[in-house]
């Protein structure tokens, strides 16, 4: 799974960047899905009084909320972004609002002021109202997401690695030589490979000899997944090595 976000003050562009990003991906077959950052403090989707609140206010530590048409997980506090991306097991994931993580980024914009202020080395291209005035800036691509998505669907493409873990500043392990923001950087930029981080290695899966390639997110949904099911388990200890052995059937029987 690649992970990306769209960041830049309100009105710079954000959602319309998101949405024709969005609809081009899926033109090209891929299955997107994205994160709304919303910074206004009193956000809530449920309100006093339903029947979902009344849940959450009788202990429930995850309401969901089951309509003919959609499917709400309402869960009563903020979920860090590492968190939020377990859900996910589509092709790309779009960030909106979101500039403190270790991901590639478009910083959307409605002047150069703006750009000094957030331009960083994980911005692969500049988008937004700005896009309307100038086409480069500092050799970054400003790209125009209404008429000139497909160029900027094709450097999505190109530039877009697996996910890395999302450590914060304090716990950087530095097992790889540098930090973790260094290494997305050199990353983007061709200079490192995502196998560098070692942080992502707990998980290995086989099939047959032949070892897998999976990505940090898709180790963690293993993981997590293998966990809440041994925890149930009377004799599970919880610090050792965890090996789970699926057998081939033939004729209904394991071989």
């Amino acid at each position: 799974m690649k992970v990306f976000s769209v960041f830049g003050v309100s009105q710079s562009g954000k959602t319309t960047t998101v949405e024709s990003i969005i609809g081009e991906l899926s033109r090209r077959g891929y299955r997107v899905g994205s994160i709304k950052n919303i910074h206004f403090q009193d956000f809530a989707i449920d309100v006093p009084g339903t029947n979902t609140w009344r849940h959450r206010l009788a202990g429930a530590e995850i309401v969901v909320a089951r309509g003919l048409t959609e499917t709400d997980v309402l869960i009563p506090r903020q979920l860090s972004i590492e968190e939020i991306l377990t859900f996910f097991d589509q092709d790309y994931v779009v960030i909106e609002g979101v500039s403190n993580t270790l991901v590639p980024k478009i910083l959307c914009a409605r002047n150069e002021t703006e750009i000094e202020e957030r331009l960083n080395d994980l911005v692969l291209a500049i988008s937004g109202c700005i896009s309307n005035r100038i086409s480069d800036y500092r050799n970054i691509p400003v790209i125009n997401a209404l008429s000139e998505v497909e160029r900027l669907v094709d450097l999505i493409e190109a530039k877009m690695k697996g996910y890395l873990p999302l450590i914060n500043e304090v716990e950087q392990c530095r097992a790889c030589g540098s930090s973790c923001r260094s290494l997305a950087s050199r990353i983007l930029h061709n200079q490192a490979k995502g196998s560098e981080c070692l942080v992502g290695n707990e998980v290995i899966v086989k099939v047959g000899s032949q070892e897998l390639q999976v990505d940090y997110l898709q180790q963690m949904n293993i993981k997590n997944s293998l966990k809440k099911i041994l925890v149930q388990l009377d004799s599970y200890a919880g610090d050792d090595d965890i090996t789970v052995e699926i057998r081939k059937r033939n004729n209904g029987m394991a071989v």
